[in-house]
């Protein structure tokens, strides 16, 4: 069909009217961050979690490509497209290291469940129903969430393994949504699951050719106690042969005793995460500790769904930091804010109870170690502490910055950081970094395509809702 002038020249004419007043089409600056061009982050409060470093007001941060050049003040360079970053807060991104992500399609669906409920609800109802593209849905969802919400990395821990094919619609899902990933297959205890981390060969050999891809791999195993057992010891063996690093539910029962079967086994080491510690005894922190082994507190769910309420004093008392995790939307909300102020509150509380019986002062938890775990104690975790985790030159540069201008966070007393993670809110996150790419602008999310997200989302939703309507039914 040929072009009629008359039409190209209306096509033109409306472009050009939507440029700022003055502006030419040739002359129209790229946003910030596309051209590959350096980007300079100015005159924010930059907190680095680098202890050599510190915090830094009125600070500048430089990202040449993927990673940080420079930390400092008034840095000058006259190549790097530049962000005012004055009233505004800088840090690392976020880091949440246990996270079931194929299960966002069902966010808030048991608001008023526990483990039992969620047990019948979504493992029993649910879980039997997912095919693969549900398992795209949901990881997409949950990624492109929470870059949105500041998290630039999580472990995703994807025990919806009904068949090889979910294990690929996953790792498509992060790859496709930006956000730095480790993805982590597991065996949930389900009739139809695989039942053999064998499958997980495959996958490696086709997805994961390098360890400096934004997405790499890892093992979520089974739980250490009772009839699953020997499958943990299986998982664990299997992991080691193949380099990958390990995370592992504590059973919630302390009198199971996971820890000391793994001990006794051999088995525990610095590669492994241990996700929800509140199950874990006192002499079995000293055997993960003397292991070197991680931890990883999902507080909000242990508090709503086990009613079990994280100590970190406890922890750090056998040389244990934590990481944090947000577990699952199904019941709870994911944002990191959300976990860190729970952690800070299940501690303080308990701290301070404990003083008063004591007759003492009570010692409280410092908001910057909840940052810390937050950000570089879940790098430790998810063995990434050498790459992210804080703004230092030389790492990758995930970073995020903080608008403190809304009026819910003025006036900021002295404190960016107290004001930021006490205060703040997911849409006070203005711009997202991911390995130096820029995945969020002004508090818009870019190269992702909203509208196909949305279409992919409701198909899914859709359908799993309709296939547990005529079960129910039944």
């Amino acid at each position: 069909m040929k072009l009629k002038r008359r039409a190209v020249l209306q096509s033109l004419a409306a472009a050009t009217s939507l440029l700022p007043f003055g502006t030419r089409a040739e002359d129209a600056a790229p946003p910030i961050g596309s051209g590959g061009r350096k980007v300079l982050i100015k005159g924010g409060y930059v907190a680095t979690v680098d202890k050599t470093i510190g915090e830094v007001a009125d600070g500048d941060v430089l990202i040449d490509g993927k990673s940080i050049a420079q930390v400092g003040k008034s840095i000058q360079t006259d190549d790097a497209d530049v962000i005012d970053a004055r009233g505004k807060l800088v840090l690392p991104g976020f880091i949440d290291t246990h996270r079931h992500t194929w299960s966002t399609i069902l966010r808030g669906m048991i608001p008023d469940g526990d483990f039992p409920i969620y047990m019948q609800v979504i493992n029993g109802l649910m879980v039997p129903h997912y095919r693969p593209d549900d398992v795209y849905a949901g990881n997409l969802l949950g990624a492109v969430g929470a870059i949105s919400d500041g998290i630039t990395t999580m472990l995703d821990w994807s025990h919806i393994m009904n068949t090889p094919d979910h294990a690929d619609a996953a790792v498509h899902a992060l790859k496709d949504s930006g956000v730095r990933a480790v993805f982590s297959p597991g065996i949930p205890i389900t009739p139809i699951s695989l039942k053999s981390p064998d499958y997980v060969e495959r996958v490696q050999k086709e997805h994961f050719s390098s360890t400096e891809q934004l997405v790499t791999l890892g093992l979520a195993v089974r739980l250490a106690s009772g009839p699953t057992f020997e499958g943990c010891v299986e998982d664990i063996k299997f992991a080691r042969k193949h380099g990958l690093r390990i995370t592992s539910h504590v059973d919630g029962r302390p009198a199971q005793r996971g820890i000391t079967k793994l001990n006794e086994a051999g088995l525990l080491g610095p590669d492994i995460t241990h996700v929800h510690p509140t199950g874990i005894l006192d002499d079995e922190f000293k055997m993960v500790a003397d292991s070197g082994g991680t931890l990883s507190a999902a507080p909000v769910a242990e508090m709503m769904s086990q009613g079990a309420f994280p100590d970190v004093q406890k922890w750090l008392s056998f040389g244990l930091r934590p990481s944090l995790s947000s577990d699952n939307e199904t019941r709870v909300p994911s944002d990191m804010f959300t976990q860190l102020r729970a952690l800070l509150m299940s501690d303080r509380g308990q701290e301070i109870a404990r003083a008063g019986k004591e007759g003492r002062r009570s010692k409280l938890l410092p908001l910057r170690e909840v940052l810390a775990f937050a950000t570089l104690d879940g790098a430790h975790a998810l063995g990434l502490d050498d790459k992210i985790g804080s703004l230092t030159p030389g790492k990758r540069a995930d970073v995020i910055i903080m608008d403190l201008s809304d009026i819910k966070l003025i006036p900021v007393n002295g404190d960016p950081v107290a004001t930021g993670l006490l205060h703040g809110r997911t849409s006070d996150v203005s711009w997202v970094f991911v390995e130096g790419k820029v995945k969020k602008r002004d508090g818009k999310l870019v190269d992702i395509d909203l509208t196909r997200l949305r279409q992919v989302v409701d198909d899914s939703h859709n359908y799993l809702t309709q296939r547990a309507s005529r079960e129910l039914g039944k």
